[in-house]
């Protein structure tokens, strides 16, 4: 998301008056917005586009490019970044596979940007990402952004498909998701918020995707029930994250015995060298929960997917194997 991580679309055709010449004409490619949080006006964009990378490959096939000192400050980014694709790879259908397996990868430490960055995903800030993708259970994060790619390339129309731009918009409308719980609040006093999906159609398609993708923790799906009855106890997948753990450790201490406590537990994500399931960070969590919650959303979020399944990469075959597991 765009704290830290962002796919790059390629430039865009201008809608002025046909071209002279049969090389399209092309706006600049827009930054993205200041991180989540902190005001516009104390932003202050770092520019990385002097910086030179190592290509590294990782175990599961995929190179990334890392940036300067990045190893020495994150020393277990690249074991992170493999765990996260092969996830990813886990959960996505045979004909997007191969589109990611060749999609660049970029590891800064701070931010910003090189024209060969189109069409490719950059983590600004490595640090950042790591603790980001314990919210999303892992590979939540990464399958996110490599979404942004597959709605660009996998559906008709691309970045701007009708079907999209319209269940956003009815999404939108109805309210359901104005307020939701969002896991990285855990155990705060306010533990809702907007959905990051309605900022735009297009991060509706990667948020919602998520959890379309998030065919686990079934347990949970009846927590799916009306907005104002629904709790973080009942709703969350278990936590992860060391500082959702942190709080809830604060809490005993402080003699107060927290619902979700039941959920907090400080494994690891590799245990038993088994991935564990993601989920999404804001509500619906789970696919099961996105049926529940909003049964127009998931029929239509159905669809887009079989669409996508059937999608043939002009580059490369589908990837049926599983020889990166």
């Amino acid at each position: 998301m765009a704290t830290q991580l962002v796919s790059r679309p390629p430039s865009l055709p201008t809608a002025a008056a046909a071209p002279s010449s049969s090389k399209p004409q092309c706006t600049p490619v827009l930054p993205p917005p200041p991180p989540l949080g902190l005001p516009s006006g104390h932003f202050e964009l770092i520019d990385n586009s002097a910086l030179s990378y190592t290509s590294v490959k990782l175990r599961c096939g995929v190179t990334v490019q890392v940036g300067e000192n990045v190893l020495e400050d994150c020393p277990g980014i690249l074991d992170d970044l493999n765990h996260d694709i092969i996830g990813c790879l886990s959960v996505l259908p045979a004909s997007c596979r191969q589109l990611l397996r060749r999609t660049k990868i970029w590891i800064n430490r701070t931010i910003r940007d090189r024209q060969e960055k189109e069409e490719s995903i950059e983590i600004y800030n490595a640090a950042e990402y790591q603790r980001m993708r314990l919210h999303y259970q892992s590979y939540g994060l990464l399958l996110h952004e490599f979404c942004h790619i597959v709605h660009q390339k996998a559906l008709p129309g691309g970045l701007y498909n009708s079907t999209v731009v319209d269940i956003h918009r009815i999404a939108k409308e109805s309210g359901k998701y104005a307020k939701v719980l969002r896991r990285d609040w855990a155990l705060k006093e306010v533990d809702t918020d907007m959905a990051y999906a309605i900022v735009d159609h297009k991060e509706f398609f990667a948020e919602i995707s998520v959890s379309f993708l998030a065919d686990f923790y079934h347990e949970r799906d009846h927590g799916a029930g009306a907005a104002t009855s629904m709790s973080m106890a009942t709703c969350s997948p278990p936590f992860v994250s060391l500082a959702v753990i942190e709080r809830m450790r604060q809490q005993s201490e402080k003699g107060s015995q927290s619902s979700c406590s039941g959920l907090c537990r400080a494994m690891s994500l590799r245990r038993g060298g088994r991935i564990i399931p993601h989920c999404s960070k804001f509500f619906p969590f789970t696919k099961g929960q996105l049926r529940r919650y909003d049964p127009r959303v998931y029929k239509c979020f159905v669809k887009l997917w079989q669409c996508i399944e059937g999608w043939e990469d002009p580059v490369g075959q589908r990837c049926y194997s599983c020889e990166w597991f």
